[in-house]
């Protein structure tokens, strides 16, 4: 098992709440390929507040499902949210230093969570906790800003506020934004195979108030409200609501859900 280290504050500490209640889940078709047996285990790393391993835990029932968690906060909601749940459980854990014994997982997923890890230490973990029929499967829930002019927009709202952030990026651990290529990372490694990857589209409807109770659950929002206040904020993403919003006040959010797969590979084959 690896070594752990000092757990860093998150900062999704104290939006846990809020979080699990207005984040969304994956499209069922995302995941219906994935199969494990009675007997396996099944990491969710990054698993937050436990959306994607409660979906996960009903798709693989027959597997032990552990959520793997930093935020203490996130982990203690992740708990509450999932209480009775027969095959699910989570530990608080780094993606660095994974709670496991080598060879002991025969999958582990991450979901829009892949851009806080430190990568390559987290895929050299992902390899040493693999069974060598496991898999890696890393979904991301991506707004497709490129083709909504509200999403556009909302966007722009947090690209003149937040130094360093533009659309396309991530918040990375360090404070930063980069751009994330799961598939080429693991293409360049020698120590996995079999990499794929499968985009699938969806909309979600939301509300004025759902919408902004997702947006202040978002680490890129809390940034902004830091330079231009709450109020102003929410005077700004109101009206962009309102200009957008259909007759119903709903506006209709498009994602898609890129799920990238690969296996680990023995040293010395590719």
């Amino acid at each position: 098992m690896a070594s752990q280290t000092q757990i860093k504050p998150s900062p999704y500490d104290r939006l846990a709440a809020r979080y699990d209640r207005s984040r969304p889940s994956y499209p069922p078709e995302s995941i219906a390929h994935l199969r494990a047996e009675a007997g396996d285990l099944v990491a969710d790393v990054g698993a937050g507040t436990g959306i994607f391993t409660r979906q996960l835990s009903g798709v693989l029932h027959q597997a032990r499902v552990i959520g793997v968690e930093a935020s203490a906060d996130m982990h203690r909601e992740a708990e509450r949210s999932s209480l009775g749940i027969a095959n699910l459980s989570f530990q608080q854990g780094r993606a660095e230093a994974l709670p496991f014994e080598g060879k002991t997982l025969r999958m582990v997923t991450v979901a829009t969570a892949i851009h806080w890890f430190d990568r390559p230490a987290f895929y050299a973990e992902v390899v040493r906790c693999l069974k060598p029929d496991g898999g890696l499967v890393v979904l991301q829930n991506i707004r497709r800003w490129w083709e909504d002019k509200f999403l556009a927009d909302y966007e722009g709202l947090h690209e003149a506020a937040v130094q360093g952030y533009c659309r396309g990026r991530y918040p990375a651990r360090h404070g930063t934004y980069e751009e994330i290529d799961v598939e080429g990372e693991l293409l360049a490694r020698p120590d996995f195979g079999d990499v794929t990857v499968s985009d699938f589209n969806w909309s979600r409807a939301m509300s004025h108030d759902e919408f902004v109770d997702f947006s202040l659950s978002s680490s890129i929002t809390q940034r902004a409200i830091v330079v231009m206040g709450e109020g102003a904020y929410l005077r700004a993403l109101r009206q962009m609501l309102e200009q957008h919003a259909d007759s119903a006040g709903m506006v209709e959010i498009p994602y898609v859900t890129r799920v990238t797969s690969a296996r680990p590979l023995a040293p010395g084959y590719r």
